[in-house]
């Protein structure tokens, strides 16, 4: 007992080390651009980038709460909070490998069975994607005009990715919903995929498709819970979208309001549909390739480091707390165990 007790507690110190040896590695390689803006940024704009930032993740703490809520009534919007914190330190330091994994694991640590764990993200996924897509189709309507001037068939492409969006969540319901369709979908994965890396992915597809079904039958019958799951996702992309006007409206007092606003949304659809050049992020690129004809590219790319501080370094910072803290936690409980075993 003594000897499991002393190999835990080494294993988890060897954990932690390595943990703290990743997050200095991405801070200082990764997210160092970022970190080099804020310290060029005025306290005012830190503030008011770090309020919205945390408003945000309020909001998708509600989000999740309302998901989770459903399968587990002691869910709370702080447990919501953190799981999205959590899966985005996990993503940061797995370089977005491990992200649904760890938000899973934090679900089943909450009293989630791991099948509720699995369809409460992907359900978390799919409502996020809706509210993306209404939200582009409004912005489309209102300011068509100006993807259209920044980008050759802007309009089209802005379109594309709805649809690409729209086909995403569409397959992913019908696989769903539908028995037969997912029966259908194995037979013809096992047909044409021969090789057995590309059939295990299948194979984990199925189990996460069978989880969703679940939880969508679970979910849709409280259909109060299906408008609040949507507007907070839509009033989420509000506070994420405020913040380019924000940070920009410091040095150009005359700038669209919902030209920036619309910019933002157009972005966040083109981000998984354009290529993106030289190895930089799609959203980094199209960010920079439409606000730099508002801005110029300098401005640009400060305040798209500035929105990457809000809608990703902050919650990896508050995931990366969390996390820390409860491993040394855990640590400090293994220590006292074994000295009391030491003792008796």
């Amino acid at each position: 007992m003594k000897s499991s007790i002393n190999r835990k507690l080494i294993l988890n110190i060897l954990l932690f080390v390595v943990m703290i040896g990743v997050i200095v590695f991405v801070i200082r390689d990764s997210l160092g651009e970022i970190f080099a803006e804020l310290g060029k940024t005025s306290l005012p704009v830190l503030l008011g980038v770090t309020a919205l930032g945390l408003i945000s993740q309020i909001i998708e703490g509600y989000t999740i709460k309302t998901i989770a809520g459903e399968f587990q009534s002691g869910f709370t919007i702080r447990d919501g909070f953190f799981a999205s914190a959590y899966s985005t330190f996990y993503r940061v330091i797995t370089f977005g490998t491990g992200s649904i994994l760890s938000e899973v694991i934090y679900y089943h640590k909450k009293g989630l069975k791991y099948s509720e764990g699995t369809g409460t993200s992907a359900l978390r996924m799919i409502t996020y994607k809706i509210a993306l897509m209404v939200w582009a189709f409004v912005f489309l309507i209102v300011k068509g005009d100006a993807i259209q001037a920044h980008i050759s068939n802007g309009i089209f492409l802005v379109i594309a990715g709805i649809g690409v969006t729209l086909l995403i969540i569409s397959t992913l319901l019908l696989l769903s919903l539908n028995i037969n369709a997912q029966v259908f979908f194995v037979i013809i994965c096992n047909r044409f995929l021969k090789r057995q890396k590309l059939r295990d992915g299948v194979d984990r597809l199925n189990e996460q498709i069978y989880s969703l079904r679940g939880a969508i039958k679970t979910f849709i019958r409280d259909r109060s819970a299906v408008l609040r799951v949507f507007c907070s996702n839509m009033g989420k992309l509000v506070v994420w979208y405020l913040l380019p006007y924000f940070i920009l409206v410091q040095d150009y007092p005359e700038i669209d309001f919902f030209l920036t606003v619309a910019l933002i949304s157009f972005t966040v659809i083109l981000g998984g549909v354009l290529p993106a050049p030289g190895g930089i992020g799609g959203f980094e690129f199209v960010y920079v390739l439409l606000f730099r004809n508002v801005v110029g590219r300098v401005d640009a790319v400060s305040s798209l480091l500035l929105y990457r501080y809000a809608t990703y370094l902050l919650p990896f910072l508050i995931g990366m707390i969390y996390v820390l803290f409860n491993k040394q936690r855990q640590i400090n409980h293994e220590i006292k165990a074994a000295k009391k075993e030491a003792d008796s």
